[in-house]
């Protein structure tokens, strides 16, 4: 029970990742505000979240790339909610697969709104209305394209490492208001969107990719559950201090008490950098 007594608010909480992560926070012990576009999806999503014992859950429909609509959300909170604990940005979109020369660019610019800027705003209005005596906590949500190049999804692929850059600006503006914020590279974890690589074909996914999101669409994929696991980690007080990183949930030991160590020591470790000519000898 490591959020007891923490309000969590997360977009993108209706489904998916989202969902799985608020089903973590609520077992943990937090309050959760869901909030996504879909009425719907949060009705459904809000009804199983109350079976669970003790349950406290609230839903809002919420576009996050609209500013204004952001804003209006920013002050709901503050008046259904005693004090936030932390902010989870979880809501996504593939937006346009293909070659750049050949995407439509308002679907392009759509994908940006969203991914990057949605969380811009969420991270710009709830970062003033924090108010927990303890540590506050922003976890982004990464993902393809943000640590290699991810052609023919470029608008993903771009608003995600922006996003990663974005959330190690913001961790060292942040931080004498004792507000800790990281950003979760998931995996490969099988969700909706991976229906739209099926959908368009091999041509304009580009077939490497295509047949890779096949086979592990039949295998599974990575469980959220690690996800959810590493989110409820970052929005506890133990990762009081850990800061600035972007933190691979299935690849990453970031369990082990020597591998969140160097997250606090070492300012570089686990961030987008350049580095030439130099030689890692020594393993974690």
């Amino acid at each position: 029970m490591r959020l007891r007594g923490k309000n969590i608010v997360i977009t993108g909480g209706s489904l998916g990742i989202g969902f799985v992560v608020a089903k973590k926070c609520v077992a943990e012990g937090a309050q959760v505000v869901i909030a996504a576009r879909n009425q719907k999806d949060l009705l459904r999503s809000v009804a199983e979240l109350k079976g669970s014992p003790g349950a406290a859950v609230h839903s809002y429909s919420l576009d996050v790339s609209d500013l204004n609509k952001v804003k209006a959300f920013a002050s709901w909170c503050v008046n259904e909610l005693s004090d936030i604990s932390g902010l989870v940005n979880c809501a996504g979109v593939y937006g346009p697969i293909g070659k750049t020369t050949a995407v439509d660019l308002q679907e392009f610019r759509e994908a940006i709104n969203i991914n990057f800027l949605g969380a811009v705003y969420m991270c710009s209005f709830f970062a003033k209305i924090m108010k927990s005596p303890s540590r506050k906590k922003i976890v982004n949500y990464s993902g393809g394209g943000a640590a290699s190049p991810f052609p023919n999804y470029s608008a993903y692929a771009t608003s995600k490492i922006a996003l990663v850059r974005y959330t190690e600006n913001i961790a060292l503006e942040l931080a004498a208001e004792n507000i800790d914020a990281n950003c979760i590279a998931p995996g490969f974890v099988i969700t909706r969107l991976h229906q739209q690589t099926l959908a368009v074909g091999s041509e304009a996914a580009g077939a490497s990719f295509y047949e890779g999101t096949r086979k592990q669409m039949e295998s599974g994929g990575v469980p959220p559950e690690k996800a959810a696991d590493l989110t409820a980690f970052l929005l506890s007080a133990d990762s009081d201090g850990i800061t600035g990183k972007f933190i691979s949930a299935p690849w990453d030991p970031w369990d082990s008490p020597e591998f969140q160590d160097k997250l606090r020591s070492d300012k570089d470790f686990c961030t987008i950098r350049r580095i030439d000519n130099k030689s890692f000898f020594k393993k974690l």
